[in-house]
């Protein structure tokens, strides 16, 4: 295996008028899917690409579907209501996964900037405001930064300790909005070292950088999840901050062992789209 993913989650199909008429008469597709495989439909108009349809293949079919939003009530702007719709065709699936309630074990992969974990919080913070969970639990584990030095032994309580690694949830919800979650049991930090035995029902599992997980980690997350529980994780192959996660190649194993399950929903993002100034990050690639 290579930090290279072959395996995306869909496949882009631009077809001819031909290809077109008998699509539209009936909708199939020109290529061996995956169970639980997005199919993005273009046309050209123009001379430029368009994104005509967007179709997932399930029970031996395609599933048209529509292009979808989050929507949550932000903690951080006194209640106000935020909606997040997708900027590329590849965030169009990643919300459709998030919100199938059929698919229990969910990954987004990708580059800096893409929105995985942007996504997988306002989805997470809308099916729990949704009550389709009970809480969320957040796993994260604490590895840091390749060639940087370790601050020591932090103080506090455990969650004081692990609060550097909610900054997701801190941008989107605030400093208060967090303390307010941790406070009332929505939100729950676990950390990765204490996690076995537990037996977690009606929980969102969540977690964030799963570059950083061996395959036995990501065994041990998922086997967690208990009666109306789901386990999300995202990942950057790209960003492994030690030689055991490039070794172990944890979520290279996941996707090649779960794909076509059709418990299990993976999206890759390619398009960066945090901002002109972030996508520079690229150009400092070897």
């Amino acid at each position: 295996m290579t930090n290279e993913l072959i395996y995306t989650g869909w496949k882009r199909w631009i077809p001819t008028l031909d290809e077109w008429a008998e699509f539209s008469v009936k909708a199939y597709s020109p290529y061996e899917l995956k169970e639980n495989e997005y199919l993005l439909v273009f046309n050209e108009e123009d001379g430029k690409e368009k994104l005509a349809s967007q179709w997932c293949y399930e029970n031996g079919k395609l599933r048209k579907f529509g292009r979808g939003s989050i929507n949550f009530r932000s903690k951080k702007s006194a209640d106000k209501n935020i909606c997040i719709k997708p900027r590329n065709s590849e965030q169009i699936c990643a919300i459709d996964m998030l919100k199938d309630r059929d698919k229990t074990v969910k990954l987004l992969t990708g580059t800096w900037g893409t929105g995985k974990t942007m996504l997988l919080v306002t989805a997470a913070l809308e099916a729990l405001e949704q009550n389709v969970f009970d809480r969320i639990v957040w796993i994260r584990n604490n590895v840091d930064v390749k060639d940087t030095k370790d601050l020591g032994a932090l103080p506090g309580e455990v969650n004081d300790k692990l609060m550097p690694f909610l900054g997701p949830f801190i941008d989107h919800c605030g400093e208060a909005g967090v303390e307010c979650m941790l406070s009332n049991g929505k939100l729950v930090i676990e950390p990765l070292q204490s996690l076995r035995g537990r037996n977690l029902e009606r929980t969102l599992i969540m977690c964030s950088e799963a570059e950083n997980l061996t395959k036995e980690h990501i065994q041990l997350i998922i086997a967690r999840a208990a009666e109306g529980s789901e386990v999300w994780f995202d990942a950057d192959v790209r960003q492994r901050d030690k030689a055991i996660f490039e070794k172990s190649k944890g979520i290279e194993t996941m996707i090649e062992r779960l794909s076509g399950n059709p418990l299990f929903g993976y999206v890759h993002l390619v398009q960066s789209e945090r901002s002109k100034t972030a996508a520079l990050a690229d150009l400092l690639n070897d």
